[in-house]
């Protein structure tokens, strides 16, 4: 199992572990399927139904179609996600394709080119401050 580091986001925050890891320098080609978290650092081709969270990590890739209860896109996904609770892209993530969820986050910085589909809620737009120093906070 993996062990998640340092920058944690809102939605994997209870997350300590992922049971599937695709590798930064590997690739996945196929239909991913499963019933807990996982982790994409490297490049996957082709789809997926999956039963918790899915975490695209700034250097991790994905072509095809995503379905999961959550997915949290920090690097780039060329395709339509559908989420069953939130989708989230984060400043440095890249998206192009149709998104379906009831709550989606983009991250200012992050890009994203396609339709988006929402039944209930709406979408949020917020600015990092997670990591980041206020301007002036240092202490004397």
């Amino acid at each position: 199992m993996f062990t998640f580091r340092k920058k944690k986001r809102r939605a994997v925050d209870e997350v300590t572990e992922f049971a599937t890891i695709i590798g930064e320098h590997s690739e996945f080609e196929g239909e991913l399927r499963g019933n807990d978290h996982h982790l994409v650092a490297g490049t996957v081709i082709g789809k997926s139904n999956l039963s918790g969270i899915l975490y695209i990590d700034d250097d991790g890739s994905w072509q095809g179609n995503i379905v999961a209860d959550i997915v949290i896109v920090a690097g780039r996904v060329e395709g339509n996600i559908k989420a069953k609770s939130k989708i989230e892209i984060t400043q440095n993530g890249k998206v192009t394709g149709n998104l379906a969820a009831p709550a989606i986050a983009m991250a200012e910085g992050a890009v994203f080119d396609g339709k988006i589909t929402m039944k209930e809620a709406s979408v949020i737009r917020y600015k990092e401050r997670r990591g980041v120093e206020e301007e002036g906070s240092g202490e004397n």
